[in-house]
């Protein structure tokens, strides 16, 4: 039917050619921006799965320079504990020398002007070294071991120890949690001879058979819990050897280790996530020569060369037992400065491959996200000379639908 009041050819054709306008606008967006979703409606779904992706890979980014500055802290600190070591060696050398009668007070006075240099300085290392602000060496970065009450334990803090129910002369003089879990609670559970440890937050365990085991008479003995980084130093003051499984177990079933944070005890955030495993706790070391150190060795050492200070006062000097007693404290000092400085160490190797896997994961995050939100250039490049093509057929068949009326006219005569 030829009708002057409505064009059906020209409604078709601008009904194409809007829908081929659409389109080229919607590549040309795509073409420019670098994105197939630059809005909702381009991929709801898409959209809602890339966002949370998006958050994901930036949490991992930063995650990773976490573990990269929590490194850096570390390295800190093991540069100042070399420099404390290597006083410890001078320090050393200088009490064996004073060890010998080839000197008199008079050189010993002379010894002792040195070694309490080297104990000042020791001193303020411990107190300078810091990390953004951050104490590493002066307690503020350590964590705290805590014995709370349980089945037959006394409520007590670890280093006053406790006498277990029925073990008369046996106490637990230490829990060595270095390497537990910060802010964890662990539980002693004990059964016909096996006591066992079981870590509340991971669900893990360990178990120790005490059968046949005995503390000997004015001896200790260590109970190491290895996989859940914690050791049980239990000592008898007894005559007699007196069996672990009877005296030591019963009173520890059911008896709970609480670690916690001292201060406030470095806890990396490693993870992109709010839930457990996404933490890393770094926990450093106490190195003060004070009574109020948290480390016994160094209160030992810094009592051994008080005495021997005080002894370089008097007349006689200080004697071969003060010098020979101050050998001692500083190699059991150093020794456990040097495996502190292992645990470090072990710590920075963990924090580094934690960074190299975050990175990985971060990767492979961002590759899956890349192919829901970035557009693929090459089909939309097609797309859109498809669409240009099809604007400019639409134009040009509007154009003679237009003119398809006119002919009317012509029957008008």
């Amino acid at each position: 039917m030829l009708s002057i009041q409505t064009n059906i050819a020209a409604l078709s054709a601008q009904n194409s050619l809007t829908s081929s306008n659409n389109s080229l606008q919607t590549s040309m967006a795509r073409l420019s921006s670098g994105f197939r979703i630059n809005r909702a409606a381009d991929d709801a779904a898409g959209l809602a799965i890339s966002e949370k992706m998006q958050a994901q890979i930036g949490g991992l980014n930063q995650a990773v320079r976490n573990a990269n500055d929590g490194a850096s802290m570390i390295q800190t600190a093991e540069g100042a504990l070399d420099q404390v070591q290597n006083m410890m060696v001078r320090m050393r050398n200088l009490a064996v020398q004073a060890a010998s009668d080839t000197n008199g007070p008079t050189e010993r006075d002379d010894i002792n002007v040195e070694i309490q240099q080297l104990h000042d300085e020791i001193q303020n290392i411990s107190l300078r070294t810091t990390f953004n602000g951050l104490g590493l060496l002066n307690g503020s970065l350590t964590t705290q071991q805590q014995l709370t009450a349980g089945g037959g334990v006394a409520a007590s803090t670890v280093q006053a120890g406790f006498v277990p129910t029925g073990a008369t002369g046996t106490a637990v003089t230490n829990v060595d949690v270095s390497g537990a879990n910060a802010a964890d609670t662990y539980t002693f559970g004990y059964a016909a001879g096996v006591l066992t440890l079981t870590d509340h937050n991971t669900s893990k365990s360990q178990s120790i058979n005490l059968t046949g085991q005995t503390v000997g008479a004015g001896s200790s003995t260590t109970l190491n819990f290895d996989s859940l980084g914690i050791k049980v130093s239990v000592a008898n003051s007894t005559a007699a050897a007196v069996a672990m499984d009877t005296a030591v177990a019963n009173g520890l079933n059911a008896g709970t280790i609480t670690t916690a944070l001292a201060d406030h005890s470095a806890i990396l955030q490693t993870g992109a996530d709010a839930s457990q495993g996404n933490t890393t706790s770094v926990s450093m070391l106490d190195t003060r020569l004070d009574s109020g150190a948290s480390a016994a060795s160094m209160i030992a050492l810094n009592t051994a060369i008080s005495t021997f200070n005080t002894a370089a006062g008097t007349n006689a000097g200080p004697s071969d037992g003060d010098a020979t007693g101050l050998i001692t404290a500083i190699d059991t000092a150093n020794a456990w400065i040097s495996s502190q400085r292992a645990a470090l160490g072990a710590a920075q190797n963990r924090l580094s491959y934690a960074a190299a896997s975050l990175t990985t994961t971060a990767q492979n995050v961002t590759a899956a996200n890349s192919q829901i939100r970035d557009v693929d250039v090459a089909s939309e490049t097609s797309n859109m000379s498809k669409d240009q093509i099809l604007m400019q057929a639409g134009v040009s068949v509007l154009a003679q639908a237009n003119q398809v009326q006119q002919l009317a006219l012509k029957l008008l005569g």
